[in-house]
């Protein structure tokens, strides 16, 4: 008898306590990921190993692995969000001129293009 519905719940519920415990960390947010990518890995076995395989098993449990799998990418994009936005508010606190001013908007501008590029 299968238990997807339950091995992802797990999986998820994991990632989630773990990744709340990374405290914004992008390293140990990475490293839980992972964890949840094996998970999911042991949860959803290859397709050739169900017992009724199908296009619509595979589509459903492929698309629970890449929403889980987004998720937690989507996560690690946010850290490094938060990070890049206490760095610029910490030089903004720093400034003393409005030219210096606009130098954290536009390494925010660019910081974020690279976040959205690398993780969304």
């Amino acid at each position: 008898m299968t238990e997807f519905s339950n091995d992802m719940s797990r999986c998820m519920a994991e990632w989630g306590q773990k990744a709340v415990a990374c405290n914004g960390s992008v390293e140990c947010l990475d490293s839980c990921a992972k964890d949840l990518r094996k998970c999911l890995d042991i949860a959803f076995p290859y397709s050739k190993n169900i017992e009724y395989e199908s296009d619509k098993i595979n589509y459903m449990l492929s698309t629970v692995f890449f929403l889980a799998s987004r998720l937690s990418k989507a996560a690690i994009g946010l850290a490094k969000f938060d990070s890049s936005i206490n760095n610029i508010q910490e030089i903004r606190k720093n400034t003393l001129t409005e030219n210096e001013n606009m130098q954290p908007n536009q390494k925010l501008r660019s910081e974020l293009e690279e976040i959205i590029s690398e993780y969304f």
